[in-house]
């Protein structure tokens, strides 16, 4: 299963949502691989509604920002400026 580092929590505890389970996962932060920051994918394993095992997902990570990158890349280039301009 994937998810995504939401966010980092008071107490060490960083909140993974999982795409397929629909929920959250509140991860101790040790747990998490070294270099771990809000955004990063990770491929989850999960028994008895606890994760086991984290594993960057560097692949979808790296998917991810490239189509965030060509997004803003074509809101970019249709910048036409203002309607509201000062006369």
């Amino acid at each position: 299963m994937r998810g995504v580092l939401d966010r980092f929590e008071d107490g060490g505890v960083a909140v993974i949502i999982a795409e397929q389970a629909g929920r959250e996962f509140h991860v101790p932060l040790r747990y998490l691989p070294e270099g771990s920051r809000q955004g990063m994918w990770f491929t989850l394993s999960i028994e008895d509604g606890r994760v086991v095992d984290i594993e960057a997902d560097l692949r979808q990570a790296n998917e991810r920002m490239d189509k965030a990158e060509e997004l803003l890349a074509r809101l970019r280039s249709k910048n036409t400026g203002s309607r509201f301009k000062r006369k």
